[in-house]
C-alpha cells in the first residue's frame, strides 16, 4: 500500500516552490509598509502635502487653509482621513498609505469628519 504523505522528490520540490513564492511575494512588499513606521516632515509626500507633526507650527501665508479660526481647529485627529480616535496619540492615515501620522498633525488634505 502506498502512503500518499510520503516526502518523496515530487512533493520535496512542490514544496521547495511553494516556499520560494511566498518569499518572492514577501521581498516584493515594501519594508516601509511592513513596518509601518510613522510619517515624517522631510519625506516628499509630506513636504508635498505640507504635514507637520505639530499643527501649531504651519506656515499660513504658505497653507492659508489652515489661517483664521476655523483653521486653527484642524488637526489630524479630527480630519475624515485619520483611521484612530481623537485621543489617540498616533494613527493610519489614508493619504499616507495608512501609515501613522501624529493626531495634532496637520496637513493640506484636511477634511472635516462627518
Amino acid at each position: 500500500m502506498k502512503n500518499q504523505n510520503m516526502l518523496n522528490r515530487r512533493n520535496f520540490l512542490k514544496l521547495g516552490m511553494q516556499a520560494g513564492g511566498g518569499v518572492l511575494a514577501a521581498s516584493a512588499i515594501p519594508v516601509q509598509l511592513m513596518a509601518a513606521e510613522e510619517v515624517t516632515e522631510d519625506e516628499p509626500l509630506a513636504q508635498a502635502m505640507g504635514y507637520v507633526l505639530d499643527a501649531t507650527t504651519v506656515d499660513t501665508t504658505k497653507f492659508p487653509k489652515r489661517a483664521g479660526e476655523a483653521g486653527a481647529t484642524q488637526f489630524c485627529n479630527n480630519c475624515a482621513l485619520y483611521a484612530g480616535k481623537a485621543d489617540d496619540e498616533v494613527a493610519p492615515c489614508s493619504i499616507f498609505q495608512n501609515r501613522p501620522v501624529r493626531g495634532l498633525g496637520w496637513c493640506n488634505a484636511w477634511v472635516a469628519k462627518s
